[in-house]
């Protein structure tokens, strides 16, 4: 008398476990396509393109290179004094002097 319990066991071929992992795989697949699908999240958003451009502005009386660079600033510049020196590069200024009535380059970041 054989042992029904034996009989009606559930064996896994080669084949068969291949099958189920090629299965689980492509559910797997299909789970991350959905996600990004279906589901923003804010690194999407700031993976927009970071630009560079600039701006005229004309120097008033009490002005300094200082006090404009910390007006204009952004978060994109490590310090106001990383974005004076930018400033007198894009001006082709050697030192910090600038006169009342005449214009400046004053560059910033914006996101595209």
């Amino acid at each position: 008398m054989k042992d029904e319990n034996h009989e009606n066991r559930f064996t896994l071929t080669g084949k068969t476990s291949r099958g189920l992992l090629f299965l689980l795989i492509l559910f797997g697949c299909f789970l991350l396509a959905g996600k990004r699908l279906f589901f923003t999240d804010n690194a999407a958003k700031e993976e927009k393109q970071l630009c560079k451009s600039y701006t005229s502005i004309e120097i008033r009386p009490g002005d300094s290179l200082w006090s404009i660079a910390a007006e204009y600033i952004t978060d994109d510049y490590d310090s106001v004094q990383d974005y004076v020196k930018e400033i007198k590069s894009w001006n082709g200024l050697e030192t910090d002097e600038i006169h009342a009535g005449r214009f400046l380059i004053i560059p910033y970041h914006f996101h595209q």
